[in-house]
């Protein structure tokens, strides 16, 4: 721990006050603290609590919104302070996977790499697989680093580590949405795996210097579950007009008053369907996880999680057995 406080810079997020943010983070560069403590300790902490407002009900979409933004410039900014390498470790192109628009933590690990000496090329929220395999093809790159933050992004994840691959590239991933260790990253395809951005760097030091070892490129993604992923991806609409029905319909469910339904189906389909591809049920158990705390944070009855999980069952478990299973076991 560097002895950083996120609460006041939080509160300055809080308050809409995007130019008192910026001079608070700078200041503390300008007195001595290291621009990655200021980001790693400060912005992304603070950035947790602006989640958590939201989840609470607390925050507008919008509010949040605008304390995101606040933050990638604070982030850029603070970042400038950081010396660009000369000569580099080497070159780590970082990327989001489609339909993740957390851009921010993979700033974040960008900034963290520059500082133990790579260079870094950050091509924002939400990449195209096509225009990422495009995009390895015209630059002289090293490595290339994915952030993923929510499960329905991980199907999107596999696709950017195959253009990787293809262009002969270790991957290392993170985020929030590959798990506490390597085993979804593993099942994906990638190279490797960084908890944090503090450890990104040792990582991708050690996949770059055992490139040569292209055992890591086996697809592991070869199982009955990952078959029933793809039926999920072909039939989600289906599925979410089903379960969003019987959810809805069951007896002593209240309506959707909080406008939550759609969200919440969209969330437990994707986290089954991610679950499938990577073979890993913790994400199923996460998503009740984070469900749970939402509807308790939107004053909804604890009894609408369950609800939303058997309803999820009903509409999935006769014709794909591999995601009965699952849910079974949650």
């Amino acid at each position: 721990m560097t002895g950083l406080g996120f609460w006041p810079y939080f509160d300055l997020l809080q308050r809409r006050d995007a130019a008192g943010a910026l001079q608070y983070a700078l200041g503390l560069v300008d007195g001595g603290a290291d621009p990655v403590d200021v980001l790693l300790d400060v912005v992304a902490p603070a950035q947790e609590q602006v989640g958590l407002r939201w989840a609470e009900g607390a925050w507008t979409v919008a509010h949040e919104h605008a304390a995101t933004a606040t933050s990638e410039s604070v982030a850029i900014a603070v970042g400038a302070r950081i010396p660009v390498p000369a000569p580099p470790t080497g070159h780590v192109i970082l990327a989001c996977a489609e339909r993740e628009w957390h851009g921010l933590p993979a700033r974040l690990v960008g900034y963290s790499l520059q500082a133990a000496g790579w260079r870094t090329t950050f091509l924002g929220a939400s990449t195209s697989p096509l225009q990422f395999a495009r995009f390895l093809d015209d630059v002289d790159a090293d490595a290339v680093a994915i952030s993923c933050s929510v499960a329905a992004s991980l199907p999107a994840a596999r696709r950017l580590i195959g253009a990787a691959r293809e262009a002969g590239l270790p991957v290392l991933v993170g985020g929030g949405a590959f798990g506490p260790d390597d085993t979804r990253a593993r099942a994906l395809g990638a190279s490797g795996w960084a908890g944090n951005a503090r450890t990104a760097a040792t990582v991708l030091t050690g996949l770059v210097a055992a490139a040569s070892d292209l055992t890591w490129a086996v697809d592991r993604a070869r199982h009955a579950g990952a078959d029933e992923h793809a039926e999920m991806v072909i039939r989600f609409a289906e599925f979410r007009a089903a379960a969003r029905r019987h959810w809805l319909d069951a007896p002593g469910d209240p309506s959707d008053e909080a406008g939550l339904a759609g969200d919440a189906v969209d969330h437990a389909l994707h986290s089954l369907s991610a679950a499938l591809l990577t073979d890993d049920p913790r994400l199923l158990r996460e998503a009740d996880d984070w469900l749970t705390a939402l509807f308790a944070a939107r004053g909804e009855p604890a009894t609408r999680v369950p609800s939303l999980w058997r309803s999820v069952h009903r509409t999935v478990g006769e014709p794909l057995p591999e995601a009965a299973r699952h849910l079974k076991a949650l």
